[in-house]
């Protein structure tokens, strides 16, 4: 399994307007300070406002800004609108077929123990815990 960079901007993009406030900020803007390529901020503001966790106004004023609380943002909800369901191992993924080593694979017990915490990780783990993290490490 691999969280693509795609998926890591898009979450600073979300993790930068929690800590905006309510304004608009130009999308631009939180791409340059967050070192995301110019080229890929439109798409990613695309996606998070279509999963309704931003605001986008077009215009002098305009910009984007949070439109949800942090807090029911997760980082498996972020990382599966950008990337697809996230899976430790095509192992657990069935399409259609089934494995004919399914019931005498060993790993096929440890992948699917190990999908099961990855997800419970980044299912339990909000924006919101991103921002209370970000501020004591710059209190530290």
């Amino acid at each position: 399994m691999d969280i693509t960079r795609k998926a890591e901007y898009a979450i600073s993009i979300l993790l930068e307007l929690a800590q905006t406030g309510p304004d608009y900020v130009p999308s631009r803007e939180v791409g340059k300070r967050q070192g995301i390529p110019q080229n890929l901020v439109p798409q990613l503001v695309s996606i998070l406002s279509r999963e309704g966790w931003i605001d986008a106004l077009r215009g002098p004023r305009g910009g984007v800004r949070l439109a949800v609380d942090p807090a029911t943002i997760t980082l498996a909800s972020v990382i599966e609108a950008i990337e697809g369901p996230i899976m430790v191992s095509r192992c657990l993924v069935q399409q259609g077929k089934s494995c004919p080593n399914q019931t005498k694979c060993p790993l096929r017990n440890v992948w699917a123990e190990a999908q099961r915490k990855v997800l419970e990780v980044l299912g339990d783990t909000s924006i919101a815990d991103l921002v209370r993290a970000q501020r004591e490490l710059a209190n530290d």
